[in-house]
């Protein structure tokens, strides 16, 4: 009985069709013992050999086939795919550049050559023949795709745009092509657009981790805190092992002071990274906000065993050691910390402070980070553990002075608000201003000031034309220095002949005024009196006060109230 070859060629070519490769090997064998040389047998079983990732069997089958036939240009390409699936570059280059010698118009070899030359990060080369793909075959989607992400790659961005968007002209629903683009997009700050683009990735797979994660990005920099923790929650939920969805979600909860829940995050991702400095530090700030000292003191150490010059690291350390009256172990740490960058005016300050330094310059930059981060637990502080008790003395003072309702009062300094009430009863307008833009968001917590605003104090009564009929600065003087600056730009401010100043300064027994040991300054009263008097400015009271409690000792200051002329 004759056996039909075409016959099993045509039932061993429709079992590869089917997938069905262990099975059409079986039946192109079968020819091959029948006709060895049968050329499209062995064409089709190199294809399908490789097909079923046996690199051997189909570099043996289709180079047979090649003798054969050794000026098919299809052969070659092919060839030359199974040589670099088994990692022989040199014969994969060497049978792609002979395809395209037979066939100098072959889109496709060009394309398979240009990933070759890519994966050697060999630019000129892979993009020259990526262009000559493109060229011969103009709607060939994966040459432009791939000439993208070649282009993406070596960072040239209008480039890699051009691109992306061929490829979505050729096929709108490109999941790949939209991804590419939004990060192309995003890195060049076109938030819209990039959007836009993410969106279309989610309406294509609305489980895509990294369209997630980045439009979480996009959500933090329209300043949508809430909206990107959805985002990299989201992500988290499709896939709990991502970095960078885990690492920007507990950054996102650090920004927003949510401690506790950023915490979780770190932890987690240190168990994977048990040293990454940015992973350390931020678990070391979250603990240390959140008063867990032993813990911080851990992370900020053990960052430091690392890198010994870590700058913030070293700061905080200190800041810590300070907080423990450990003043011993901060100096040295201050000292590190300022010849790792002696312009930081704030380690500058507090070195100063803590080494004896009685005049330096006052230091906005070290109030504003002060009270940011005090700002949590600044009341619960003042008036659980210091007993804080300015804010009514403010009170009691005023009523003394029969002070009548206000038209406009300014609150200098205000933090978090612990005088605001004494004023609200008796003023028809209460403007706050303080430096640390976190204890403002605490006071707007409260409701009780009409407008609040984040500036330095001196320089804002130098720029507002306001007149305001009371005026107060509680417990701010001890972090001005020189109060020239003050008394220079308050008098203009008050009401004339009948605006009031009230304010408290440390009490300082060296003129005019030094910085002490805690870096606050203190001031001696004679100073503050030649001030009033050269500024026209009346005292209607003085008196000194306790003002709070340190170390279960009393600390008393002066509560002075003076009028404008």
């Amino acid at each position: 009985m004759k056996i039909d070859i075409q016959a099993l060629f045509s039932k061993a070519h429709q079992l590869q069709m089917e997938s069905q490769l262990p099975e059409a090997i079986t039946q192109y064998e079968r020819v091959l013992t029948l006709s060895p040389n049968h050329l499209e047998t062995l064409c089709m079983l190199g294809l399908a050999y490789a097909q079923h990732h046996q690199m051997a069997e189909a570099i043996t089958c289709l180079s047979r086939a090649l003798e054969l036939n050794p000026h098919d240009s299809g052969l070659h390409n092919n060839l030359a795919t199974a040589y670099k699936k088994s990692g022989d570059i040199e014969q994969a280059i060497h049978h792609y550049e002979e395809a395209l010698r037979l066939n100098p118009h072959y889109a496709e070899a060009h394309n398979n050559v240009a990933s070759l030359y890519d994966s050697q990060n060999n630019f000129k080369q892979a993009l020259h023949h990526y262009r000559l793909a493109i060229h011969e075959a103009p709607d060939f989607l994966t040459a432009h795709y791939n000439a993208g992400l070649l282009l993406l790659k070596n960072n040239q961005l209008e480039a890699a745009i051009t691109q992306f968007n061929n490829v979505l002209v050729l096929n709108p629903s490109h999941l790949g092509a939209h991804f590419y683009l939004g990060t192309l997009l995003l890195d060049t700050n076109e938030i819209d657009k990039a959007e836009h683009a993410f969106h279309e990735v989610l309406a294509l797979d609305n489980e895509h981790v990294d369209t997630l994660v980045n439009l979480g990005v996009i959500a933090l920099k329209r300043e949508e805190g809430q909206l990107a923790i959805d985002y990299f929650t989201r992500a988290l939920g499709f896939d709990n092992d991502h970095v960078d969805a885990q690492n920007n979600l507990a950054a996102t909860f650090i920004h927003h002071d949510r401690f506790e829940n950023a915490l979780i995050h770190y932890n987690i991702l240190l168990k994977k990274e048990a040293f990454n400095i940015e992973y350390l530090y931020n678990a070391g700030v979250a603990e240390m906000a959140l008063g867990h000292l032993p813990k911080a003191i851990d992370h900020f150490e053990l960052i430091l065993s690392k890198q010994p010059d870590h700058f913030n690291a070293l700061n905080n350390l200190a800041v810590i050691y300070i907080r423990l009256e450990q003043r011993e172990k901060a100096i040295p740490l201050l000292e590190r910390a300022h010849a790792s960058h002696p312009e930081d005016e704030t380690t500058k300050f507090m070195l100063d402070a803590f080494t004896g330094i009685k005049h330096p310059n006052a230091c906005p930059a070290y109030v504003k980070n002060l009270f940011n981060n005090y700002s949590l637990y600044y009341d619960e502080h003042l008036q659980s553990t210091l007993q804080y008790t300015v804010p009514q003395q403010i009170g009691r003072l005023l009523h003394h002075l029969n002070v009548t309702p206000l038209k406009k009062t300014i609150d200098l300094g205000c933090g978090t608000g612990l005088s605001g009430p004494v004023l609200r009863e008796m003023s028809a307008h209460l403007t706050g201003v303080d430096i640390a833009p976190k204890m403002l968001a605490e006071a707007q917590k409260k409701g009780i000031y009409d407008e609040l605003i984040d500036a330095e104090l001196v320089a804002f009564l130098e720029k507002n034309k306001d007149h305001y009929d009371l005026a107060i600065a509680a417990d701010v003087l001890p972090y001005l220095g020189s109060l020239e600056p003050l008394f220079t730009a308050i008098q203009p401010r008050l009401t004339p002949h009948q605006g009031i100043f009230v304010f408290t300064h440390e009490i300082s027994d060296n003129p005019p005024w030094e910085l002490q040991d805690n870096a606050r300054f203190s001031h001696h009263p004679d100073y503050v009196k030649s001030l009033c008097n050269q500024h026209g400015l009346t005292v209607l009271s003085h008196e000194k006060i306790t003002a709070r409690q340190q170390n279960l000792q009393p600390v008393e200051a002066m509560l002075y109230a003076v009028q404008a002329t």
